[in-house]
């Protein structure tokens, strides 16, 4: 019994024993499998960086010097630049000549060599569009008499000769009725004259009756001619007189027509039909919008540095609602008095306005460009362009090679803008088409990779 016992304890040991010994394995085998899962995951992460740098995002074309772009080579083992497929990462774009306009030749893309021109600074002012006082005229009766009818209202456009009022004057009546009297008293002087000389020829009557008869003829003629004149500043025209002639006399009004001296708008109407007016009274403004004055204020200073009696001053209107179009004019006249508040001078600029969108009365912005010594580099607006947030222009670099360059712009007016980084004076851009090259270099960025 008692070996029995001791056989149950060693038994017991030994299992306890094995069951400390298996524990100790497995726990070294979780921490190799741990330090091996750890490594693992240590080399995962090691790659995973090194494919983040070797993959990692390209300085852009815009930040790179064209000398290194121009040495580089693609995947494909040649220049970069060369490369049909791979090129427009660089920016970079191969014109055929006979898409360029040049030499009097026509084409899709038109080049400008860079340029420069002497600047000082932009002068912004306010101003107040007014109309060009050579070009407009007060519309008055000629004569005292009642308006029978108006034949425009505000803000129509009428050409020259044609009829804005109609007016019954008892003078013109007068002066029709005096003109046909004249005509039959000339015509009867004529017969006279004829018949005595035809009587003298034949020595039937003395040549001093003749010459009376002449000097009769002669006296009616001037009267005739008086009248008429009477009836042209009255308002008659030419022809109106001519059908007079060959009226009866018992048809004669005094209603005459009174018509445009120029094409204009009208833009002011003081008038109705059956008003009586007296002679002088303006009843019609109208006025040639196609030419506008821009007045505006300059201060003190500036006014004593402006001489556009020398030089004309370049100058950019816009106004709100014309769509952000900018009017190009010069400003000519510099008014010789300073008003004693305001302590400004009232400077005037002469605005083409051919499509009528400004209007008397409008406040408008005006920068003037003030001439210096400084030359400043400007290229046409149409040359630059934009890709996320940077300006550039595509520059001439060798042969049919043309390649985005970025910029710094100034400031802009008219059609010009000044490039305050980028450019040179001399380069050759593309100006008018460039949209159609960045359209084709981000079409090709937007798609699949040099090397699919």
């Amino acid at each position: 019994m008692k070996k029995r016992k001791n056989l149950i304890i060693i038994t017991t040991i030994l299992f306890l024993v094995v069951v400390v010994i298996i524990g100790f394995r497995n726990q070294g085998t979780s921490e190799v499998t741990s330090t091996k899962a750890a490594g693992t995951d240590t080399e995962e992460q090691t790659g995973s960086g090194a494919a983040a740098t070797e993959h990692g995002e390209e300085k852009s074309d815009l930040d790179r010097s064209v000398d290194e772009m121009w040495t580089a080579k693609c995947e494909h083992d040649i220049l970069h630049y060369t490369c049909d497929e791979c090129r427009y990462e660089l920016g970079a774009v191969k014109l055929s000549p006979t898409v360029i306009a040049e030499n009097g030749k026509s084409g899709l893309i038109n080049t400008t060599p860079v340029g420069t021109q002497p600047f000082s600074r932009v002068l912004p002012l306010t101003g107040e569009v007014q109309v060009n006082d050579t070009k407009t005229v007060h519309v008055s009766s000629p004569l005292p008499g009642i308006v029978r009818r108006t034949m425009v209202n505000i803000g129509q456009k009428v050409s020259a000769d044609d009829v804005l009022f109609e007016i019954d004057s008892p003078e013109v009546a007068e002066a029709k009725a005096d003109y046909l009297k004249k005509m039959a008293v000339l015509q009867l002087a004529r017969k006279t004259a004829e018949r005595e000389a035809n009587l003298f020829a034949k020595k039937i009557s003395a040549e001093v009756e003749m010459q009376e008869a002449k000097t009769r003829q002669a006296e009616a003629e001037i009267e005739l001619a008086n009248t008429r004149t009477r009836l042209t500043r009255s308002g008659l025209s030419s022809k109106e007189i001519e059908m007079l002639g060959n009226s009866a006399a018992n048809t004669v009004t005094g209603v005459i027509a009174v018509r445009a001296s120029q094409n204009g708008t009208v833009l002011e109407g003081h008038v109705n039909s059956g008003e009586f007016v007296e002679s002088g009274k303006e009843l019609f403004v109208l006025s040639d919008l196609s030419e506008v004055w821009v007045w505006a204020n300059l201060k003190e200073s500036d006014a004593l540095t402006l001489n556009p009696s020398g030089s004309k001053i370049p100058a950019e209107v816009s106004a709100q609602g014309t769509g952000g179009k900018k009017y190009q004019g010069t400003l000519d006249v510099i008014s010789g008095m300073m008003h004693e508040q305001t302590r400004t001078v009232r400077a005037r600029i002469t605005i083409s306005n051919s499509e009528g969108l400004l209007r008397p009365g409008m406040f408008v912005n005006v920068k003037l460009l003030l001439p210096g010594g400084e030359n400043v580099v400007t290229v046409p607006k149409v040359a630059v362009l934009a890709d996320e947030g940077r300006t550039f222009v595509f520059v001439h670099k060798e042969g049919d090679y043309w390649i985005r360059r970025p910029v710094t712009l100034g400031e802009t007016f008219g059609d010009q803008v000044i490039i305050r980084n980028g450019l040179t004076s001399g380069q050759k851009i593309i100006a008018d088409g460039s949209f159609l090259l960045k359209s084709d270099v981000l079409r090709k960025k937007m798609g699949a990779g040099c090397a699919d």
